[in-house]
């Protein structure tokens, strides 16, 4: 175990083809402290102070969007992506889309990741050790029509979600009530079908959260929408 953070980095899938460009997410999950749910704390036990995640591409790897968080630093091939402070027990998320150029099979790395922080009541940062993480290449179709992670999949809709929220919310106010009610709904419908056929709860709660924005929000902004007809 690592002092201060531990860590978990899952591809979407095991396989790409090899002849051809891909596009792969990798799934980061960060966490500190224990899981047990009979422990109660008023105030969290602070873990590690400014967490950041240096990251360094292979030449042959670019980089396509992250969810849940934003790169500070974007030098080529290098990123750094600032990640705050790490309470006991709160698992983070965050997802990083990747486009893959064309390999030879086997395995081949992608790209290298390494965490850096402060521990609790101390200035001088602490670096863990380098990580590598590799992709397996392959021509075989019967390992490239594996199903992606469900896992992954489920964090990037949640992650997603903020940014959507922020977008509908943009809509409404600048009029367009259903546009906004439509991506809303759009991102609930997509979640609750998930949530069915793997019986996901959070999945489902998270539906329900937009369903129940929506009707807020297009009840709100339709009721401004006419008070701004009669008073004008």
């Amino acid at each position: 175990m690592h002092s201060g953070i531990q860590e978990n980095f899952t591809w979407n899938r095991g396989h790409i083809l090899a002849s051809g460009s891909n596009k792969v997410t990798l799934l980061v999950e960060w966490f500190g402290g224990s899981f047990r749910q009979s422990r109660r704390r008023n105030t969290p036990k602070l873990i590690a102070q400014d967490v950041q995640l240096h990251l360094w591409l292979e030449p042959q790897v670019t980089l396509v969007r992250i969810h849940g968080a934003k790169a500070m630093t974007n030098l080529g091939q290098s990123l750094m992506i600032p990640l705050g402070d790490l309470y006991d027990g709160v698992k983070q998320f965050l997802a990083i889309e990747l486009a893959l150029q064309p390999q030879g099979a086997g395995m081949h790395g992608v790209l290298s990741a390494q965490w850096k922080f402060k521990e609790r009541n101390k200035e001088r940062i602490k670096e863990l050790p380098v990580k590598e993480l590799y992709m397996n290449y392959t021509y075989h179709t019967g390992l490239l029509q594996e199903p992606e992670s469900f896992h992954v999949r489920k964090h990037v809709m949640l992650l997603e979600t903020q940014s959507i929220l922020k977008e509908a919310i943009r809509l409404f106010e600048h009029g367009d009530i259903e546009r906004g009610e439509w991506l809303l709904r759009r991102k609930g419908d997509e979640m609750l079908i998930e949530a069915a056929r793997h019986t996901d709860e959070r999945l489902l709660e998270e539906a329900d959260m937009l369903y129940q924005l929506s009707e807020h929000y297009v009840g709100t902004y339709r009721s401004q929408k006419v008070l701004i007809v009669k008073n004008g």
